[in-house]
């Protein structure tokens, strides 16, 4: 018996940890595989976990961060969260902060706290995400309160008659601004590069972070809708059907498109560099974000009030009374709900564990339905029901950390699951070609207080690739730690690209895009997203095109 099998055996149970990646007992054709451990440690952060591959030393495993700091999730606001879910209606805890009448602000959660603001109490609060207990409320916010707080940087941002920003932690004002809205300000207020965006009618307005100081103001008339920022651009979607696309720093407009009837309450997607919304005129629309072209996804018939909540190939959202999964490369339903009692959703869908939640606007006889669903199939997972209140559920989900939160106008907000799941994980370890023990063990003051351990199977090491022909394709040194220089050959001037993939088949980085002359080239990869977060470590794929020609090399980062 190894020392890391007698360690594990002396184990208490106050925690419990279980490796959903790799699978026990599989078989794998590659040597290089995510690994995922869920933890459960009484609604506490452990102090580390690691994971001992076959007896080896122990590797520590960054945990993953899942928190929900604004209205679908994150500043692309694609309503997706890598966290796991519940996957049965087990109530958690709940708590009598809602209102019961216009409750359409969606709980935000950051760093175990529910931030959640009520328009009937007009007040602000923040909760203990496990148990719902009070932390600090702010009171007399206004009454035009319609959408989430954002989290940043220990600042929370909400938007009511005014724009405010309060300390995250305390609950104390930082700053407040007025402007000349006429009916209030729409949307959760969107920092971005130490700006603040806020659409109050008939402007909108740019705002300094730290001062909350006007820097500019356009005239863009009314939406109705949240505003996205990406790329430098801020995404406007207006009530009368037109899309504007302004630049963050001066707020001249980037490109307008026009003609989409109205848009009203679903708000602007980014997903892989492409911008997803619906209309009032029942049309999923596409856009390119960078110039507006545009087409039809589909048309439903009925007005798409849900922002889109988009993960991988596929899209949720629910025009009227039928929640639809379509696919948002080609377009085709892939399957739809139809919820009882003829309920409607108004406020949008929440992804995360392979399920798809959302909740009812209205039902008859004041029953309103929360739900579960499949994403793969359409097939209602759990559900629950509550007495509705006058408007049933209008209210997004946020889901994080294994829980799902949701409001309803019964007048509580519910937090669905069983306690505080953590995740761990490395995008990819190296494994050995053969049998595999892999220990995952969570510390607590330097003792191990839990752990799992499953057995699986490499046959071959690596992915097998043909080797580079016409191009002359190349990685360099390999493995690499901090910088590759990537070397090919073009025997005639053409347009080139280079493209960087993890082994799940999604684009890393875009390295080359553009027409390029005869002869020798090289690129350097510095192993960093678009974004310019840093990569883990594992083996990525390099591919280049050109002429009609495509090649594909591996890299071996380490770090």
């Amino acid at each position: 018996m190894n020392f890391t099998t007698l360690l594990v055996s002396f184990l208490t149970a106050a925690t419990s940890v279980t490796i959903s990646e790799p699978v026990d007992g599989e078989t794998y054709d590659g040597d290089w595989l995510p690994l995922r451990a869920i933890l459960e440690n009484e609604n506490e952060v452990p102090d580390s976990v690691h994971y001992s591959l076959n007896g080896q030393a122990f590797v520590l495993i960054p945990r993953l961060n899942t928190d929900w700091y604004t209205y679908m999730a994150n500043d692309c606001r694609t309503g997706y969260s890598e966290s796991p879910a519940p996957h049965d209606n087990t109530i958690l805890w709940t708590a009598p902060i809602s209102g019961t009448y216009h409750e359409f602000v969606s709980p935000v959660v950051v760093d175990g706290r529910v931030y959640y603001a009520s328009e009937v109490d007009e007040i602000a609060y923040c909760l203990d995400a496990a148990t719902g207990a009070e932390i600090w409320r702010f009171e007399n916010i206004g009454d035009a309160i319609d959408d989430a707080m954002h989290i940043q940087n220990g600042k929370a941002y909400l938007a009511s008659d005014s724009i405010w920003c309060l300390d995250a932690l305390t609950g104390d004002r930082i700053w407040a601004f007025s402007g000349e809205s006429l009916y209030g300000f729409a949307g959760p207020p969107v920092p971005f590069q130490g700006r603040v965006f806020a659409s109050g009618s008939p402007f909108v307005y740019c705002l300094d972070d730290l001062t909350g100081m006007e820097i500019w103001r356009t005239d863009t008339l009314w939406t109705n809708s949240s505003m996205t920022a990406w790329n430098n651009m801020l995404f406007i979607p207006r009530t009368d059907g037109y899309m504007f696309a302004l630049d963050t720093y001066s707020g001249d407009i980037v490109w307008v498109e026009d003609g989409f009837g109205m848009f009203w309450d679903s708000s602007p997607v980014i997903y892989d560099s492409t911008l997803y919304i619906g209309s009032m005129d029942g049309d999923l629309m596409v856009f390119d974000p960078n110039n507006g072209s545009h087409v039809v996804l589909g048309n439903y018939g009925i007005c798409i009030e849900s922002t889109p909540a988009v993960y991988a190939d596929r899209i949720f959202f629910g025009p009227g009374f039928l929640i639809y999964c379509v696919n948002r490369i080609t377009g085709d339903v892939e399957w739809e709900f139809d919820p009882p009692n003829d309920d409607y959703l108004h406020g949008s869908c929440g992804v995360a564990d392979d399920l798809v939640f959302w909740g009812d606007m209205s039902g008859t006889d004041s029953v309103a339905f929360i739900h579960a669903v499949d994403i793969y199939t359409g097939n209602e997972i759990w559900n629950y029901e509550t007495n509705g209140g006058p408007m049933g559920i209008q209210s997004s989900p946020s889901i994080v950390d294994g829980v799902m939160y949701i409001a309803a106008t019964d007048g509580n907000l519910y937090a669905f699951g069983t306690g505080l799941k953590y995740t761990y994980r490395e995008d990819y370890f190296y494994a050995e070609v053969g049998s595999n023990e892999l220990i995952v063990t969570s510390f607590d003051g330097g003792v191990a207080v839990a752990a799992d351990t499953i057995n699986f199977s490499v046959t071959q090491t690596g992915i097998t690739l043909e080797p580079s022909g016409r191009l002359a394709l190349c990685a360099s040194p390999n493995p690499f730690y901090s910088a590759a220089s990537i070397s090919f050959e073009l025997s005639e001037p053409g347009f080139t690209s280079i493209e960087v993939y993890d082994l799940s088949g999604r684009i890393v980085r875009t390295l080359e895009n553009s027409e390029l002359g005869t002869g020798q080239h090289s690129i350097v990869w510095d192993g960093k997203k678009e974004n310019g977060e840093v990569v883990s470590a594992g083996l990525y794929l390099c591919r280049i095109q050109s002429g009609g020609i495509s090649e594909t090399t591996s890299m071996c980062l380490l770090r």
